[in-house]
């Protein structure tokens, strides 16, 4: 009996080394495993739980902005129109946010204070994401920070551009949407093309990170279209039974996944460029890290 364990545990070890040598299934399994490495689901709770405090407020902030603190007006119509609810639940989600003009100071003393109280862990987690997926030290000081805040004030805009892209082709025609898909998704691509390099201070070019931010940039596409019916149905389930605060536990799940998604494809940008990357980027890598391990620190 023994000796029947073993041998289909070994024909089962067998076919799994068999398996993660076909590409398709081999690269899967490698960001899954550098993903695990670094520690994402950690990673991605602390940049959830930061975002949720920090980038909520600033939207419902800049949505006030652009509709010029319209008092029929809030983030909460946006919602409504984006994610085509109706019923009870589109009431609800209206009923959670105050109007553009109601929230002004709420907004904008709330979403200020708590970008710079947040903002800056969530800078850093993301720079720590990068760095253990590259496998490089961190960058320390007021460089992790000052890229930090610019790559999150890339996501503020990313974010605001894409909502406003998608609320004004709700109300339109369908070739609008289709018109604008391309711009969109150029936007996207360009945020993952520039973060490796932004957050880390990478020492190669350009082109080496391309198809890792053509993968990202997919995938992201994907999530966004997901999302078009994760949450809507989320909004009445979680709306239905909790009001309010039913929406808010909405929007954090969503903004967990968004979370895990980015250190996910921190890990999968990793693991794409170390099997395309050529020697003499991977020993330009290793001379970088050795140099930032050694060097003083400029905290």
């Amino acid at each position: 009996m023994a000796s029947r364990a073993a041998a289909v545990k070994e024909s089962a070890e067998r076919r799994t080394r068999s398996l993660q040598q076909v590409r398709l299934v081999s690269f899967p399994v490698a960001v899954r495993r550098r993903f695990k490495r670094i520690e994402g689901s950690h990673l991605a709770l602390v940049i959830a739980a930061n975002a949720f405090i920090a980038v909520i407020p600033l939207l419902i902030l800049g949505y006030a902005f652009l509709e010029a603190f319209n008092p029929d007006r809030s983030i909460g119509n946006v919602l409504v129109e984006r994610f085509h609810l109706s019923g009870a639940t589109a009431q609800t989600v209206l009923d959670t946010f105050s109007t553009a003009k109601a929230g002004k100071s709420v907004a904008l003393s709330i979403g200020l204070i708590s970008l710079v109280i947040t903002g800056i862990d969530i800078a850093s987690t993301v720079g720590i994401a990068y760095a253990r997926s590259f496998e490089m030290t961190p960058l320390a000081g007021w460089r992790r920070l000052a890229r930090g805040w610019i790559w999150l004030i890339a996501l503020l805009a990313m974010t605001a551009i894409s909502l406003t892209l998608r609320y004004w082709a709700a109300s339109r025609p369908w070739w609008f949407g289709a018109a604008l898909a391309p711009l969109a998704f150029a936007m996207t691509l360009r945020f993952y093309w520039v973060t490796p390099r932004l957050v880390l201070d990478l020492p190669f070019g350009w082109r080496a990170l391309l198809p890792g931010a053509i993968l990202s940039a997919l995938l992201a596409a994907g999530l966004n279209t997901l999302s078009t019916f994760v949450l809507a149905n989320w909004f009445g389930w979680y709306g239905h039974a909790y009001g309010a605060f039913g929406v808010a536990l909405s929007l954090m799940a969503w903004l967990s996944i968004l979370s895990m998604f980015w250190v996910f494809i921190a890990s999968a940008q990793g693991v794409y460029w170390e099997r395309r990357a050529d020697a003499a980027d991977v020993l330009a890598l290793e001379q970088v890290d050795a140099d930032r391990t050694s060097g003083p620190d400029d905290a």
